[in-house]
């Protein structure tokens, strides 16, 4: 199984880093002390909202994954629905804030099995790196406006 070429097009670089923008944006205003912006309301709600979106969308890029390269990716059909109900059952029942601090969990997870994938040839380099750095700044972003007063 050959991998996709992820640096011949910077858009996908593009979209990946806009992408953890609010996370950092969420976690800047609630460490400066702004708990709510027009439009939006509560920054910790739309932080933890943005972050359920994120990691569905995620659990999407696996599902379609199976259905493009088929055994060549074994079970992320059942993987990307465990992670995507129980992060949907995780905000239904935690605090916001609580509920960042958990999104951590799936987000090490789906990274851990993007490694899984890069081992097995089926995700390149590249690609996993931007996943790896942009994960790690999401989460370290999560726990900032999760333990912020």
């Amino acid at each position: 199984m050959t991998t996709r070429s992820f640096t011949s097009n910077p858009l996908p670089h593009a979209l990946i880093i806009a992408g953890v923008l609010p996370f950092v944006t969420g976690a800047v205003l609630l460490l400066s002390g702004i708990n709510s912006v027009p439009l939006l309301g509560s920054v910790v709600a739309a932080t933890a909202t943005y972050g359920l979106v994120i990691t569905v969308f995620l659990t999407g890029i696996h599902w379609g994954q199976q259905l493009s390269l088929g055994q060549a990716a074994p079970g992320l059909f059942v993987s990307s629905n465990i992670i995507a109900v129980s992060v949907w059952l995780l905000w239904l029942f935690l605090s916001p804030r609580l509920f960042m601090v958990m999104l951590t969990i799936p987000m090490t997870i789906l990274l851990f099995i993007d490694f899984k994938l890069k081992q097995n040839n089926v995700i390149g380099f590249h690609y996993l790196r931007s996943r790896a750095v942009i994960t790690a700044v999401a989460i370290a972003s999560l726990i900032l406006s999760a333990t912020s007063s």
